[in-house]
């Protein structure tokens, strides 16, 4: 059965404000990107619970902005992608600062920040929570297999596990018998409805526009995005004047994928606030071939966009949650296309109530602040 910790309820601990900090916890992950998006809405809730927040991430990806949101942010040897050598030496500098900081717990993230953290938690005795945001479990090649069997190897480390989807869940929960493994109610901090519907407001989109598909994300190749092209292209056939619209950027250090220019296609930089584009567009298409819970795909049906997504982890357990406005397709351009113009039509999208209020941010930061909690032993 799923560990599922009841959402949309108050935390269990009354705020401590004025309260000197009794406890560390040293949040961890390969890029700064993660948390700024993931991990600081959690961190900024726990300001008045007497609990000092650091952050660490690799040196280079760490912006101001999280200064807001941290008591401090430290910097370790880029280890994301890194070559063995950096990932020995980022260990060693996360190693350094558990000591200093006495640390009580490592919240780590990303596979990378969770492979260096679960190594140093163990070495130093310090405890550990992990939060698995995908995986590659089943993904061929092999990145799949060495991650497949370094895990099969070191799951049973790690003493807790959150987890997004119930196919995570159930393989932390094979290769782990004897750790607690969680499953949230949504991906990252979840969706703030309010922000995305002031996103939404600005210019008004033409009435007379013609229809768009949005590809919003990563533009790196691992994202399939040749494969969202040449969908849009055969669906264009049959609808002549289909736009695609792609927004995103490539990360530093990331093998880029550029986008054709060619008749129907625009292109935009990534933004952080996604909700004038997801508005404008009539589909969301994702063709990842992996995703822990996708968050723009979220974002998008909070928004009544509806969504064609090739299959994976994290969009079958999205799918089983929405009744209408969500097509799940195999990896192929023909099946992809069809699915794109089914949307076009139906142009309806229904989700739960009950499943929006636990997409909500309130209601997964409330999850994430209950689990800390628990593991410090507080309240």
């Amino acid at each position: 059965m799923a560990t599922v910790i009841p959402t949309g309820a108050a935390a269990a601990t009354p705020p401590t404000a004025g309260r000197p900090a009794t406890r560390t916890v040293v949040f961890v992950a390969g890029v700064g990107m993660t948390l700024t998006n993931i991990v600081a809405p959690v961190a900024r809730s726990l300001a008045d619970r007497g609990i000092r927040r650091v952050a660490v991430a690799g040196r280079g990806s760490v912006g101001p902005e999280l200064l807001a949101s941290f008591d401090d942010v430290r910097e370790v040897t880029p280890f994301r992608r890194g070559r063995p050598s950096e990932i020995v030496r980022a260990a060693g500098d996360l190693r350094r600062i558990v000591r200093e900081e006495r640390a009580a717990l490592l919240h780590l993230h990303s596979p990378f920040g969770i492979a260096v953290g679960r190594l140093v938690a163990r070495s130093s005795r310090t405890r550990h929570l992990a939060v698995v945001s995908g995986t590659l479990f089943g993904v061929p090649g092999l990145s799949g297999r060495l991650f497949t069997v370094a895990e099969a190897a070191s799951a049973w480390c790690t003493p807790t596990y959150v987890t997004l989807n119930p196919e995570d869940e159930r393989s932390y929960r094979r290769l782990a018998p004897w750790s607690r493994v969680h499953r949230a109610p949504c991906g990252a901090a979840g969706v703030d409805p309010t922000q995305l519907r002031l996103d939404d407001a600005g210019d008004a989109a033409p009435r007379d526009r013609p229809p768009r598909v949005l590809v919003l994300g990563r533009l790196t190749p691992d994202k399939n995005l040749d494969l969202a092209v040449a969908a849009w292209r055969r669906a264009r056939s049959h609808r002549p004047g289909l736009e695609l619209r792609i927004v995103g950027s490539s990360p530093p250090g990331e093998r880029a994928w550029t986008p054709p220019a060619e008749p129907g296609v625009s292109v935009g930089t990534w933004t952080s606030r996604p909700g004038t584009e997801l508005a404008r567009a009539d589909v969301l298409l994702s063709t990842s071939g992996r995703e822990g819970l996708p968050m723009t795909q979220v974002e998008a049906l909070s928004l009544g966009t509806p969504v064609v997504a090739v299959q994976n982890r994290g969009s079958r357990a999205l799918a089983e949650q929405v009744e209408a406005g969500f097509t799940l397709v195999p990896a192929r351009a023909e099946a992809v296309a069809d699915a794109l113009l089914d949307q076009l039509r139906a142009k309806r999208v229904v989700v739960p109530a009950q499943v929006l209020r636990n997409w909500e941010r309130q209601s997964v930061v409330d999850f994430h602040v209950r689990l800390i909690l628990r593991e410090l032993g507080v309240g």
